[in-house]
């Protein structure tokens, strides 16, 4: 039996004993495991790890909480808050801590714009440089840079089909893969649907390169997530020396942005970006499986060129071309309208 099964229901558990609870019971029936484990580290560092749940008040909370905010995003310390706020809706709902209540309620969570607008730049020119010196694309750069077997084709089916890290590194089987038609089929995402991922030509002939000799079943890549992450950072890091080096080499003066604040995660952006040329939105939220559209409408930016001539290529536009060249024009209709 538990050893949690004992404590008077009077009587609350401390935040260090309900984080151990909550990671042994709760957390492996979510997605981010390793996540909730990270976050209750770092709540057990702070001076509530030993208070009881009903004695943490909302100040205390929002104290820790602006502390924080001095050094960390203010997405990750929502993330933070949101962890322990649940934790308390579990203690009430779960462990039947009734009369318990949950002082996240009354903290103000600060403001999140964490929507990236980083793209990649694929116009690296050094002039009289030759292409096979100075790769054109920052991903190009990326991939001579990097020591990982693995990234390279990460990095790639990233950018050009919009998958999430985790999506590639652990969601993806080999067996769900169908090379055939270009389509990577994933059964576990991040919103719980599964989803169809088309491949653009590259991205195919890429991954195809990839699976030889590879085992037909199973995950198609070895690395975690973290570790892909922290490999996309050396790889920035050396790739941006190497860029400075070249530049050094030729008397030139290295652009400032190139590979300034990338992110792995920035190249899922940058696929989404790409694929808003080719898809509606409804078409691309499935692709890419956002699940509030609204999301999307930051990638689409048609011209007012763009709009009319899709509106003269519609249905609509059709059947008034065809009037007009039947001979109804608006004079004519505007002169059927005036008064005998």
């Amino acid at each position: 039996m538990s050893r949690w099964k004992h404590r008077p229901q009077n009587l609350t558990p401390t935040l260090s004993d309900s984080l151990a609870r909550y990671l042994a019971e709760i957390s492996p029936r979510k997605k981010g495991t390793a996540t909730d484990a990270s976050i209750a580290a770092r709540w057990l560092e702070t001076r509530l790890a030993n208070r009881r749940l009903a004695s943490i008040t909302d100040t205390d909370i929002s104290d820790i909480a602006n502390a924080w905010l001095k050094d960390l995003a203010p997405a990750t310390v929502v993330r933070r808050l949101a962890l322990v706020s649940h934790l308390y809706t579990v203690a009430r709902k779960t462990w039947k801590h009734r009369t318990l209540v949950n002082p996240l309620q009354f903290v103000d969570r600060p403001a999140v714009n964490d929507a990236r607008e980083r793209r990649l730049y694929d116009n690296i020119r050094l002039r009289g440089v030759p292409e096979t010196e100075c790769p054109r694309s920052e991903i190009e750069w990326l991939i001579r840079s990097t020591t990982s077997a693995e990234l390279p084709t990460i990095m790639v089916l990233a950018a050009e089909s919009g998958m999430r890290r985790s999506e590639l590194v652990v969601t993806a089987k080999r067996e769900r893969i169908d090379l055939a038609h270009g389509v990577i089929y994933l059964d576990d995402t991040k919103n719980g649907q599964r989803r169809a991922v088309p491949l653009t030509p590259w991205a195919l002939a890429w991954l195809k390169h990839y699976l030889v000799g590879r085992p037909s079943r199973g995950r198609i890549f070895s690395i975690s997530p973290s570790s892909a992450t922290r490999a996309f950072a050396r790889a920035r890091k050396r790739a941006r020396r190497d860029y400075e080096a070249l530049c050094a080499r030729y008397g030139r003066t290295p652009r400032p942005e190139y590979f300034a604040d990338l992110r792995l995660h920035d190249l899922r952006h940058e696929a989404t970006t790409r694929l808003a040329e080719v898809y509606d939105m409804h078409k691309l939220a499935k692709v890419t499986g956002h699940r509030d559209t609204r999301m999307l409408l930051r990638y689409y930016h048609p011209s007012g060129r763009d709009l009319a001539k899709e509106l003269a290529r519609s249905d609509l536009g059709r059947r008034q071309r065809a009037r007009l060249a039947a001979g109804l024009t608006p004079a004519l209709l505007a002169q059927r309208a005036r008064p005998s």
